[in-house]
């Protein structure tokens, strides 16, 4: 089963964030947004879209840096449930990203950096699979699989977008300037990394830069 397949049910390709909006009732309670996330994947002459409604929520991880935490709203395009979805803003307006999830015992794991505005930048990547083989691999851009048909490393390639985030506290430095996430989760997967150990890594924003074995 491919990321294709996924998208000839519902549409698993352009994860764009389009949201209602709303803001907590005073300063205690958490900042919050209502909005989406849309992707498109392009893939051997073939493309589609996935959206899905996300609670957008400001806090902080272990280290004390601010990050904006999604919880599963539902899918319009039916494209499965998100189990993990965590940005690391920056003062920029843009920042990194990671998020998983999947349908039935199809998987997909993104991961990568966003401008201001929401929209998706280079290296972003994603990988999928089924049955718990991740082995298709997807780069940024529409250019889709420019490569043998069936070479599963360079299977395809998504874009997408966030609306709607929330304004968090506080901001990071934005994550550029020491490499960013999706370049590091790039060079895991050109180094072999697979199933649960990429999917990992994929949810570790604090991995930047080259991939370190």
């Amino acid at each position: 089963m491919r990321i294709r397949n996924i998208l000839a049910v519902s549409a698993l390709a352009t994860v764009a964030i389009i949201g209602l909006g709303s803001t907590a009732a005073n300063a205690a309670d958490p900042v919050t947004s209502d909005g989406s996330i849309t992707t498109t994947t392009y893939a051997q002459g073939w493309s589609g879209t996935h959206q899905f409604n996300v609670t957008f929520t400001c806090g902080t991880d272990a280290n004390g840096k601010t990050v904006t935490n999604g919880s599963d709203a539902g899918s319009p395009t039916g494209s499965g449930t998100l189990t993990s979805v965590v940005l690391t803003p920056d003062s920029n307006g843009g920042g990194a990203f990671a998020f998983s999830g999947g349908r039935d015992n199809y998987a997909y794991n993104y991961a990568g950096t966003y401008a201001p505005g929401g929209a998706w930048v280079a290296p972003t990547t994603a990988t999928a699979g089924s049955n718990g083989i991740i082995n298709e691999n997807y780069e940024f851009g529409t250019a889709g699989n420019t490569y043998a048909a069936g070479d599963y490393a360079h299977f395809g390639s998504v874009t997408g977008s966030f609306a709607n985030l929330p304004t968090c506290p506080t901001p990071e430095v934005p994550p550029v300037v020491a490499g960013n996430h999706g370049e590091y989760v790039s060079g895991a997967t050109h180094a072999g990394v697979k199933g649960k150990d990429l999917a990992a890594i994929a949810k570790n924003v604090t991995l930047v830069g080259p991939y370190k074995f």
